[in-house]
């Protein structure tokens, strides 16, 4: 009975690992100098133009231009992260 209950607590935490929902996108800004900083995640369902063109999209709306855009790693878990800048337009 115990290894029962063990095997499914098992299972229930590899059904928590498992893969990033192709929909995912995580984008966090944080203050820096007179821009921003932007970093964040994405699932396989966005491509890296689709990524960068929304980041850029988000910089616009805080009057603001994307100076820097770099994709990271990629992770089952996790998705591809990405980080980039947002600095003054013009």
């Amino acid at each position: 009975m115990r290894a029962c209950v063990l095997f499914s607590m098992l299972a229930s935490l590899s059904a928590c690992a498992s893969s990033v929902d192709p929909r995912h996108l995580d984008v966090q800004f944080s203050r820096s100098g007179a821009g921003y900083d932007v970093s964040g995640r994405y699932g396989p369902g966005w491509s890296e133009g689709d990524v960068r063109g929304e980041v850029e999209r988000r910089c616009h709306a805080k009057s603001m231009a994307l100076r820097r855009f770099a994709g990271l790693q990629y992770s089952e878990s996790r998705g591809t992260g990405f980080s980039a800048y947002c600095g003054k337009a013009g």
